[in-house]
């Protein structure tokens, strides 16, 4: 588009006046999406050759975490940590129990509270998906460099302030 302008001929960008950035790529948010939408792809790669999904690696990371803190873990001291819905932790929960992963008992002072175990075998895959999710994080952070570690706390800020 041609615009006169103190009788000199300038060639302008044409602006959309429904967007507020002229490149996408200027918008952190847009920026956040594809990096993690990437991430998450290349996590799934890895983690579909050991037969679990993103979801329920977090679920048993989270379990062999709380159990070092906790004598009882229930499903929502998981949803809480994990920060999913409960019905989504109880779907994924029931999986991993038909997988033989983990135990679901009912809780003997409340039945209606799950009470969680990781099993033998999922602590055998557990340490196998550490291993696995370990690498890819760090092969993808690896451009970062010393940054990584910047960039890690920048998230847990991130989290933190805006987590309510």
């Amino acid at each position: 588009m041609a615009k006169k302008v103190n009788d000199t001929t300038q060639t302008q960008k044409p602006t959309n006046s429904r967007h507020a950035f002229s490149d996408p790529e200027e918008n952190a948010g847009f920026l956040m999406w594809q990096v993690s939408m990437l991430w998450q792809r290349k996590l799934k790669n890895g983690l579909d050759t050991l037969g679990i999904t993103h979801g329920q690696f977090l679920l048993l990371a989270a379990l062999s975490y709380l159990s070092t803190q906790k004598n009882v873990v229930s499903q929502q001291d998981l949803a809480k940590h994990v920060r999913i819905d409960k019905m989504m932790t109880s779907k994924i929960l029931r999986t991993l129990q038909k997988k033989g992963l983990l135990s679901r008992k009912k809780n003997k002072t409340d039945t209606r509270v799950r009470t969680l175990a990781l099993s033998e075998s999922g602590e055998e895959l557990l340490a196998q998906s550490f291993k696995m999710v370990d690498r890819i994080d760090n092969d993808f952070l690896m451009n970062l460099g010393l940054n990584a570690m910047s960039f890690q706390d920048d998230l847990r800020n991130l989290l933190r302030s805006n987590a309510r």
